[in-house]
Parts: structure tokens; C-alpha cells; sequence
């Protein structure tokens, strides 16, 4: 939503792009190191891990997920750049399984980079083409179109990004 918001902003003059591209990699940068830190110090507490593998959710999913780290790190962020309401659990995890710090921090910001990116660029096309169709016409079907095309997308990604990172979801359909 800042992204967009900022991407917006660029587009009608009214903020700079420069200051608008470091606050929004700066949020980026200091959010995944913050989730990868707090996994660390969770493994590193017995007491608090105990705690939070109470729960039959964190059990079952800690032991994938450090799996997917170790075998498939640049995917596993991927989708977990799609998975907005996940996001901060599965990088913790990623501090957990003891990724390497400095190969995790690159990858992310580089898929941070590409999404945020997307999203900065979607502002910017969203108040251009809001401008050039005039306040008065058909504005806000257009980006209501391309809201719904954006969450189409963002569908197949999560969709494609499953079968790619859970074998098993292809050989069920299979059979």
C-alpha cells in the first residue's frame, strides 16, 4: 500500500522519487532483517521456542519450512512476498532454520525490489491513467480492472509458486 501510495504521489508531483525509493527499501530492509532476527533469538530460547511449539500449527509447519529454507531459499521468498498475511511468520522461520544471514538479506531484498517495485510502478500507472481518463468518465472502472487483473495475477504466482515448492500438489491432481 505504501508502494502505491508513494508511486502515487511521484506521479502527481507531490513527492520525490528518491525520497519515496529509500523509505520504501529502507521498510523492506529493516522488516525482513527484524523477522530474521526475532527467529534467531527464538531458536536460541529454548524456553520460548518450547512455548511456541505448543501449538500444533507452529509444529507442523516450523519442520517444512526450515526444510524449504535450506533447499530452496529464493522461492521460499518468493512466495512468501505473496503471502501477505504470512509474511512475517515465514521469514521468522527463515531465523529459525539458521539461513545464511547475508544470502537471505541479498535474495530478499532483491525479490523486495522487484515486488515493491511492481507495486510503486502500479501507483504511478493507477494516478496517470486515472488523469488521462478524466474524473468524470470511467476512471474508476478502469482501476477497479486492473485491481482485479493485479489479484488474478497474484493467484496464479501463488498457484504456480504451490506446486513448485509442494511436490505432493501435482501427483494428487495427477491421480
Amino acid at each position: 500500500i505504501v508502494a502505491v501510495a508513494a508511486g502515487a504521489g511521484v506521479a502527481t508531483g507531490k513527492i520525490n522519487a528518491g525520497y519515496a525509493a529509500a523509505i520504501i527499501a529502507f521498510g523492506a530492509f529493516f522488516q525482513d532483517t527484524a523477522y530474521y532476527w526475532l527467529g534467531r533469538w527464538v531458536e536460541s530460547k529454548p524456553k520460548v521456542r518450547a512455548f511456541a511449539e505448543r501449538t500444533r500449527l507452529l509444529r507442523d509447519t516450523v519442520l517444512p519450512l526450515k526444510a524449504a529454507w535450506r533447499d530452496n531459499m529464493f522461492m521460499t521468498l518468493v512466495v512468501s512476498k505473496f503471502a501477505y498475511g504470512l509474511y512475517g511468520p515465514i521469514l521468522v522461520t527463515a531465523g529459525m532454520a539458521a539461513a545464511p544471514f547475508g544470502r537471505f538479506l541479498l535474495q530478499s531484498l532483491a525479490v523486495s525490489a522487484v515486488v515493491l517495485g511492481a507495486w510503486f510502478g502500479a501507483g504511478v500507472g493507477l494516478e496517470r491513467m486515472y488523469g488521462a481518463l478524466g474524473h468524470e468518465s470511467y476512471a474508476s472502472y478502469a482501476m477497479a480492472g486492473t485491481g482485479v487483473l493485479g489479484l488474478g495475477a497474484l493467484f496464479l504466482v501463488g498457484r504456480h509458486a504451490r506446486k513448485r515448492l509442494d511436490p505432493s500438489h501435482g501427483r494428487q491432481n495427477q491421480k
